[in-house]
């Protein structure tokens, strides 16, 4: 706890302290925590110790509703680390909260009391944990895509079948999103709930399509971005990812938010492929189509119909989040359309 407490006490004007005690109001929480005043003012926290994916967030703001409930005081949440969607959920709960690595919510009505601070932007690797920080190998792709689509409840060896990965390396992913709250999971280590919104994101603040893939290619299609789109169709190993793939998945009574003005596709031999449609070498900042040589060549699998291939579903969305332009706000209207039944149930 006194780790979490640190950050707090070092925002803390001068004149201010912060004291600690055993909870002598109900043995349900931990710790009250008192902000002390230059005039003696005591504003007083129940506060509850938890380390980051102990507890499913959703039954973790139930304990800590109960916790306000039976106190009658203001709730300190504190951990080694809170990912950003607990800091969302205890957020809108009006709860406060602190972490070991600089995360900070601190708030009080009277007397009135706003502390923030920020922290780490993922959680950091425990000293004897074997958890994956980084999320951007072929392993972690793999299972992302799969946690993203499965339907729930899924277990460790049934998640490793349906990514065709190691049990090991689904265990190790799952420490990871389980501290940051991505995903909530049994007492079997099996995965209950799945915030598929925020995995994506997570997935996005490692990878790229510019720097995870190879071979990356910025080019001009000199005759439009529709007629190279109906010449590639006769191209073999390649998979349509970004604009193009958002419109081809997106339902026909859905429009996209933004013309389509970059062409992203994944290509087993990039070189011949340039060649074949005739592109034009260009600058990153002028290019209207972009080729890369895939990460994991799984995703140039055939498609059932001779028809050209479109990249994985999850995995288009992460790259709409990190390619250039507007690729953002199709990323976002694609989730609006997969996820928001998702989003409902978790609610």
């Amino acid at each position: 706890m006194s780790e979490a407490l640190e950050p707090i006490a070092e925002l803390l004007p001068a004149s201010w302290r912060l004291e600690e005690r055993p909870s002598e109001l109900d043995s349900r929480f931990d710790a009250v925590v008192e902000l002390v005043g230059p005039n003696e003012t005591k504003v007083p926290f129940a506060a509850e110790v938890k380390r980051s994916g102990a507890v499913p967030t959703s039954l973790l703001i139930s304990a800590l509703r109960e916790m306000n409930r039976a106190s009658g005081l203001p709730v300190l949440y504190l951990s080694d680390y809170i990912g950003p969607v607990l800091r969302d959920a205890l957020t809108s709960e009006g709860f406060s909260f602190a972490d070991a690595t600089g995360w900070v919510r601190l708030t009080s009505a009277e007397p009135l009391v706003l502390l923030t601070g920020q922290g780490a932007a993922r959680s950091p690797r425990a000293p004897r944990t074997s958890a994956i920080t980084r999320l951007n190998g072929i392993a972690a792709s793999r299972i992302i895509r799969a946690l993203a689509t499965a339907d729930l409840p899924v277990g460790v060896r049934g998640l490793a079948n349906l990514a065709g990965v190691s049990p090991g390396s689904v265990s190790k992913l799952l420490n990871t999103l389980a501290s940051e709250s991505i995903i909530d999971r049994d007492k079997n280590g099996g995965v209950v709930a799945v915030r598929r919104r925020a995995l994506l994101r997570r997935w996005a603040a490692d990878y790229s399509f510019a720097t995870a893939n190879s071979s990356v290619g910025h080019f001009i299609a000199p005759r439009g971005l529709d007629r190279t789109l109906v010449r590639l169709a006769d191209q073999d190993d390649v998979a349509i990812t970004g604009s193009a793939a958002a419109r081809r998945l997106l339902p026909e009574s859905v429009t996209s938010v933004v013309p389509m003005r970059l062409l992203a596709i994944y290509a087993a031999r990039p070189a011949e492929l340039v060649s074949a449609l005739g592109l034009i070498d260009a600058d990153p900042t002028t290019a209207n189509v972009v080729i890369a040589k895939p990460l994991d060549p799984e995703i140039l699998t055939p498609p059932d119909e001779d028809d050209l291939a479109t990249a994985p579903l999850p995995l288009v969305m992460a790259d709409l989040l990190t390619l250039a332009g507007r690729s953002d706000a199709e990323a976002e209207q694609l989730m609006d359309t997969f996820l928001a039944a998702d989003e409902e149930r978790e609610e």
